[in-house]
């Protein structure tokens, strides 16, 4: 399988958690630390087929790197899994509303992660 995930987190352990629990199911991973990190990736022209990113970040948000993903026209169709540990309702409608595909509060059960991201992936993967 080819296909490669975006993991956008400034939590390291988190994002190496993410990223051996992705690669043992198959999937290839590139990780960016924040939103700048992870747009400058999607810049690069990287085949992004799937994006994960937290909320809280510092400098560019989780919600803001959305809407910026969502306002470019190459970028635009790449489905998007955001998560919160302070995830409300309130935040779950404007994660939604920027473009979010999927919505999940941290902490997550891995599997239940897995089960999002083969469906999102498939969209992309031709």
């Amino acid at each position: 399988m080819n296909t490669l995930i975006l993991l956008v987190d400034d939590d390291a352990s988190l994002r190496a958690t993410l990223r051996a629990c992705l690669e043992m199911a198959g999937y290839w991973c590139v990780e960016a630390n924040d939103g700048e990190d992870a747009r400058v990736c999607l810049e690069k022209g990287h085949p992004v087929n799937l994006i994960v990113t937290d909320y809280q970040m510092p400098g560019v948000s989780g919600l803001e790197f959305v809407r910026g993903v969502r306002s470019q026209q190459k970028t635009e169709g790449i489905p998007i899994i955001f998560y919160s540990g302070q995830l409300s309702v309130d935040l779950k409608v404007q994660a939604i509303q920027a473009g979010a595909s999927e919505v999940l509060e941290k902490p997550f059960p891995l599997q239940e992660f897995l089960d999002l991201v083969g469906p999102l992936c498939a969209k992309t993967v031709k």
